[in-house]
């Protein structure tokens, strides 16, 4: 249950709000000063060599998994 009730608090929108300030409003000037902030952009790369890492790792271990599961089948 305890696992819900977090899950459930951190879908709450108020969460989502980062910086201080208003967010009633929002155009194409604060999305690209948004976009290219330093931070944004700091952890915008953080996040795309993550990804990438992640799925050279994953395809890795794919392989040793399929290596292994061809070496118990083999019939010598």
């Amino acid at each position: 249950m305890k696992k819900y009730a977090v899950c459930l608090l951190m879908m709450l929108p108020t969460a989502a709000l980062a910086h201080a300030g208003d967010h009633g409003h929002f155009d194409l000037a604060a999305l690209i000063a948004h976009l290219f902030e330093p931070d944004h952009l700091f952890f915008a790369a953080v996040t795309v060599i993550a990804s990438i890492l992640a799925y050279r790792a994953g395809r890795r271990a794919e392989a040793r998994a399929h290596l292994r599961k061809d070496a118990d089948h083999d019939p010598r």
